[in-house]
């Protein structure tokens, strides 16, 4: 594999949309994302792939086997980012499927499957919900609801553009992902590669503490309902929870809302948004009731809890795990098996098929960002390990 020309290809899309400041915002149906587009399927042509692109966005590049019934091993990941996001997060994991399937061409080595790599449009979060390009494909999207439908129309799309872009998974192998940890569990242990076992599940509640406004220098502490010192003292607990959880529980208040949220006014309701995430559905759940129950030791404040979001934890194929450990062992490349505390494109692909990841650093853990960097050797260990992995699963007819 020619690294420099690999990084040059790199490049030429990363930098489409970089700001200033130097990081990157490519957004779902963004000028940006469409000029991405249109130099994703270029790379992928140049790199002797046959091109489509869907009508949600999605690039998909095919190398096709001699035998035209073989079934497909889909490798992708997603060209979008975040606001102000950083050049890895996605791209690395396109990249990295176009440049497996040139090495297959270049070096005439034959697989007994087909070979599709698919850029996502829309990972990130967004006003359709995040993987929505990869949900698109599995047909997850709720095509026949029409408070979503209406969103989708703000976007240019149609009930039709939703259910077409639904690929056929009949004779889909398994789904291959290459992407940056965005943690920095690798970084600082020094090691190249992390072996994913499974997707953290995710669950969102919004949580309502109900006390009583009332006036701040007349109100004695033993006769207040102060809902914020309440909410306070509930976040405290979950924070302690996840800790001796340990089995990488998060807890997350990520939003916080105070009513009436003025001076010389004590706070009578305030609403937050708890996220916790876990690979154990049996420890989310129990981490729910316990932070539930000690919400009723709070009186005279009151909660309520509302569960806006949940997703289920995946599991890696075990098969797929033990080729990636086999050919890092073989080759001397440190690693460690590990969860993603991060929702992925492989979250909606396990709905239909099995699965595999592979983790390369992020310097200081840091993603989301436009210091977000993983070293070039690195990079190129984890495209190599790929390239090699593919050629290993194509022996085991998933």
């Amino acid at each position: 594999m020619d690294s420099d020309k690999i990084r040059k290809n790199f490049f030429s899309i990363a930098d489409i949309g970089r700001n200033e400041d130097g990081s990157i915002t490519r957004l779902l149906f963004s000028k940006e994302y469409e000029e991405a587009k249109i130099r994703t399927r270029t790379y992928m042509e140049e790199a002797g792939l046959a091109t489509a692109i869907d009508p949600v966005g999605n690039i998909h590049g095919f190398l096709q086997s001699e035998d035209p019934d073989a079934k497909t091993i889909l490798i992708g990941s997603h060209l979008d980012t975040v606001i102000q996001g950083g050049a890895y997060d996605g791209l690395l994991g396109i990249i990295a499927g176009v440049e497996t399937a040139r090495e297959l061409e270049e070096t005439g080595h034959k697989l007994t499957h087909h070979l599709e790599i698919i850029a996502f449009n829309g990972e990130e979060g967004n006003d359709l919900g995040g993987t929505f390009g990869s949900r698109c494909a599995m047909g997850l999207v709720p095509a026949e609801d029409n408070a979503y439908l209406k969103k989708a129309k703000a976007f240019g799309l149609t009930k039709e553009d939703l259910l077409k872009s639904r690929m056929n998974t009949k004779n889909k192998s398994c789904f291959l992902e290459l992407h940056i940890e965005q943690g920095n569990t690798l970084w600082q242990a020094g090691e190249e590669i992390g072996i994913v076992n499974g997707i953290v599940g995710l669950v969102r509640y919004k949580i309502t503490a109900w006390g009583q406004s009332n006036h701040a220098g007349t109100t004695m502490m033993e006769h207040r309902k102060d809902a914020l010192t309440g909410m306070a003292k509930l976040m405290a607990e979950a924070d302690r929870l996840a800790r001796d959880y340990g089995n990488h529980m998060v807890a997350t208040f990520g939003k916080v809302e105070v009513t009436p949220n003025a001076v010389a006014v004590i706070p009578g309701k305030v609403e937050a948004v708890l996220e916790i995430r876990n690979l154990d559905e049996q420890l989310l759940e129990r981490f729910y009731e316990e932070l539930t129950c000690f919400s009723q030791e709070l009186m005279p404040i009151t909660f309520t809890f509302e569960k806006l979001v949940e997703k289920t934890p995946q599991t890696c194929d075990e098969r797929i795990i033990e080729v990636i450990e086999r050919l890092c062992s073989k080759k001397d490349i440190a690693y460690r098996v590990m969860p993603s505390g991060a929702t992925h494109d492989s979250v909606a692909m396990a709905d239909q098929m099995p699965i595999g990841m592979i983790f390369v650093p992020s310097k200081d853990g840091i993603s989301h960002n436009g210091a977000e960097y993983t070293t070039w050797s690195q990079v190129m260990t984890g495209i190599r390990l790929l390239y090699e992995t593919v050629k290993a699963v194509d022996k085991l007819h998933i």
